[in-house]
């Protein structure tokens, strides 16, 4: 793709767009998806664990809380969209979240002598995972690990070798 043509520059974007759309129609139900209910874990699992987090403690007694501590920021952030249910804001947060690492990844890859294969990548990758990408709280972490790992100019970042880039 060409970085400086105008195709180059919107068609990740138009793709990513539709294929997202496509995502959230899966998850709200409106296209139905063979199989198990995907939204099942956010609307019983992740909701009841955030009605006990709520109140300041964590989920003890449930054998199925595995998680470190931090990932209790994640089940109580669709309280940051309270005009929304709890289902549809996680699903709209993973969304934001999804169009930050995919933002970061093409601002990255249009460095001089970088390369916008991250993108791409990324651009399938949350497409092929289907309606379970944004079922799922890994999307909202890999955008705060993502974004502490883009270095800005002259420092490093997680790695000494860009997985994006493969520069060092």
């Amino acid at each position: 793709m060409g970085k400086g043509s105008r195709t180059g520059r919107w068609l990740p974007v138009g793709l990513w767009g539709l294929t997202r759309i496509l995502l959230l129609l899966c998850v709200f139900d409106v296209v139905e998806v063979p199989g198990p209910d995907i939204a099942f874990d956010v609307e019983n699992i992740y909701r009841g664990w955030y009605e006990v987090l709520r109140d300041g403690t964590y989920p003890l007694d449930d054998v199925t809380w595995q998680y470190p501590p931090a990932a209790a920021f994640v089940m109580l952030a669709p309280d940051l969209l309270p005009f929304l249910d709890y289902a549809a804001a996680f699903f709209v947060l993973a969304l934001l979240c999804d169009a930050l690492v995919f933002g970061l990844l093409l601002y990255t890859g249009r460095r001089a002598g970088r390369t916008s294969r991250g993108a791409w990548i990324w651009l399938a990758g949350v497409a092929l995972l289907g309606p379970t990408a944004y079922a799922r709280y890994d999307v909202m972490v890999t955008a705060v690990a993502w974004r502490g790992c883009s270095r800005p100019a002259g420092a490093r970042g997680c790695s000494a070798r860009s997985p994006v880039s493969g520069r060092s």
